[in-house]
């Protein structure tokens, strides 16, 4: 073996004489799965550190291999998947899985950063291996689906250098927390509940689910403690009863850990209201807004004494000059410099600011559609999905949305804020102001489809607020998943900065607003639950700015949406005529039971994979390669439409044929 030349260490690090002792080294190119298994075969013990596991092999390294102890440090948070995993494969599986936890035998962390390290110490007698490579514990590893590479050494257990990798390994495992120790505890529990039953009940969540309900609790109580002192002139001190849980007392006190609660006794503790009103903003840069239905008020909070955003509209001539300002700002659509229909792009503009203006009553609106449907709708309020290119005016309008919300300036949160845990984090708070994410990115989020699918369909509770979702993005195409649980709605505008545009919005931002106060007050007044379970959600907001424009004696503009926006235009239909009748990029071949919509060569995939996803659900559809196979081509026919008289191009007419 060729000596690698040693290095002048530097002080206090012993990384010299460590490899020195470490000779001699074996490597190992792990082609097939013998070349995996050889690894592991005859020892008894093993601690290991890996990004992801296969439980299967878990359970293969004691039925098979013998192992009478196994501890392993997963690399990424995957316990949900896991879980889902576990489900697939019976309760069997998660039984014996259980039964080894349960007997210490095995014991699984989950990180709580991502840990791509993947290190193997196993053990018999006197002799210890350890393993360094590329594999990770996984059956895709074992069975050599993919090439990995180690290297590894067999010491004595009294080597001195193995203090030093124990030590490292320790470091790995410091922050984690040991995986199904909640069903290890379900289990001791409730011994005369049949196991089977119990586990079920942990693989399907209940468990969870329980557990986060009680946390939930005590912020419901500080949500209702705010609306008690939202009249008191002396700050408020709320006490809260603390879960008799363990796990679900650390995580209450580690949340509000920034507030300096204080002890008031077994399981209690003191928090100071105001100091909480800005713990929610400070920590996840959402603030509090409270819907009081008893009060008939929206209590919005960045400081105490918290401002209500709810107040009778005045004469006609104050609601005039604020209905004129939210109209000049929909106006500057005019300084667009690429617009086909600008009238258009204003009445969509118009119903993202309804839509905004409609986020804090999301939850009453899901309240309303189970007490008029059951608990077989499982389907919120959908979640607003704004699309348009870059320099289109989609940061300023959430800007100026919330300006109007608030009357303060809130800047929308982050791509990078856009996280399962974030967002439940937030839900904690019961705030009702909407969770509003600039730029985000579809592809490049980690667990969007588990949020969307799963935000209302199985988080929700009817007793805990909820706020709303909003988005922006660039990207055009909404997965299959997505298209029955958002709201989409175009800004097909283009702005090229000037100075005279950015001095009218300036402008525009200085001025005071009450409309939205005006507005919620109105909306409050005429909660009905047959117009909130509409499928339009924007039906009552529509009637309330219609109730603004009477009181001001005001003309409602032409470009006012009286309808929803996906009734007048779908984006995804233009994209499809303009595709066929004016960029002639695709041939359609009618078969009588089938239609065949073949794409030029010079189409790219993810331009086909793009078109095929601007198709309604209501269209059944498989691709082969650059052809897309219509199986129900009276739905595409009808959805398409007839195909224009002249050769212009679809997009000047889009509104005239909808």
């Amino acid at each position: 073996m060729t000596m690698v030349p040693q290095h002048t260490p530097h002080p206090n690090v012993i990384q010299g004489d460590f490899f020195g002792e470490l000779f001699p080294l074996h490597t190992r190119v792990i082609k097939q799965q013998k070349d995996f298994d050889s690894l592991f075969d005859g020892f008894g013990r093993m601690r290991a550190i890996s990004y992801v596991i296969s439980p299967d092999l878990l359970l293969e390294f004691f039925d098979k291999r013998g192992y009478s102890e196994v501890e392993v440090v997963v690399g990424e948070n995957l316990s949900e998947t896991y879980k889902k995993n576990l489900e697939q494969k019976g309760i069997e599986v998660t039984d014996q899985l259980a039964d080894l936890v349960e007997k210490d035998k095995l014991r699984v962390f989950i990180s709580a950063r991502t840990i791509h390290t993947k290190l193997y110490i196993l053990e018999r007698d006197e002799i210890v291996r350890v393993i360094q490579t590329s594999a990770n514990l996984t059956l895709t590893a074992q069975e050599a689906r993919q090439i990995n590479y180690a290297w590894y050494f067999d010491i004595p257990r009294s080597n001195p250098v193995l203090k030093q990798l124990e030590q490292d390994y320790e470091s790995h495992l410091r922050g984690c927390t040991l995986f199904m120790e909640d069903l290890k505890n379900l289990l001791k529990q409730r011994p005369e509940t049949d196991r089977k039953q119990s586990i079920e009940v942990w693989l399907k969540g209940a468990i969870s689910e329980e557990q986060d309900m009680k946390i939930r609790d005590i912020f419901h109580d500080l949500s209702l403690s705010l609306v008690e002192a939202s009249d008191a002139k002396e700050e408020k001190i709320t006490v809260l009863q603390l879960p008799e849980s363990g796990v679900q007392r650390k995580r209450v006190e580690k949340l509000l850990k920034p507030l300096n609660p204080v002890s008031a006794g077994h399981n209690q503790m003191q928090i100071n209201t105001p100091a909480y009103v800005r713990y929610v903003y400070e920590t996840h840069h959402v603030p509090l807004l409270i819907l009081s239905r008893e009060r008939q008020e929206l209590l919005f909070g960045l400081d105490t004494p918290m401002t209500v955003l709810t107040q009778a509209p005045p004469d006609a001539n104050l609601v005039n000059q604020g209905l004129e300002l939210m109209e000049a700002y929909l106006n500057t659509v005019d300084f667009g410099v690429v617009s086909a229909d600008p009238a258009f792009v204003k009445r969509s503009v118009f119903e993202a600011l309804l839509y905004i203006f409609f986020t804090p009553f999301a939850h009453e609106c899901m309240k309303a559609r189970r007490v008029k449907f059951g608990p077989l709708y499982s389907r919120g309020p959908r979640f607003l999905y704004i699309y348009g290119p870059s320099q289109n005016g989609k940061s300023t309008f959430l800007r100026f949305a919330l300006k109007l919300l608030t009357g303060r300036i809130i800047e929308p949160l982050s791509r990078q804020d856009f996280t399962k845990t974030g967002i439940t984090n937030v839900r904690l708070t019961e705030t009702a102001f909407p969770l509003v994410f600039d730029d985000v990115d579809q592809s490049r989020i980690l667990r969007m489809e588990e949020v969307f699918k799963s935000y209302w369909e199985r988080w929700w509770r009817d007793q805990y607020v909820s706020p709303q979702i909003v988005i922006t993005s660039n990207s055009p195409r909404l997965r299959e998943w997505a298209k029955s649980r958002v709201k989409r709605i175009d800004f097909d505008v283009q702005f090229a900065p000037s100075e005279a545009a950015r001095g009218k919005l300036a402008r525009l931002f200085k001025e005071d607003n009450l409309i939205f106060r005006w507005f919620s007050y109105l909306y409050l007044n005429r909660l009905n639950a047959d117009e909130l379970a509409s499928d339009d959600e924007l039906l009552l907001a529509r009637a309330v700015m219609r109730e603004l424009y009477a009181k001001a004696k005001r003309s409602i503009p032409e470009f006012f949406p009286a309808e929803p926006i996906e009734k007048l235009y779908d984006p995804g239909r233009q994209d499809w005529r303009d595709l066929l009748y004016g960029l002639h990029k695709a041939t359609v071949k009618d078969e009588g039971n089938r239609k065949l919509v073949t794409f030029a060569k010079d189409m790219q995939l993810w331009e086909i994979i793009d078109y095929q996803g601007y198709l309604p659900q209501t269209i059944k559809y498989q691709r082969k390669g650059n052809t897309i196979i219509i199986e129900n081509p009276k739905e595409f026919d009808k959805w398409l439409g007839q195909p224009p008289k002249t050769g212009m191009l679809s997009r000047i007419f889009k509104n005239k044929e909808s």
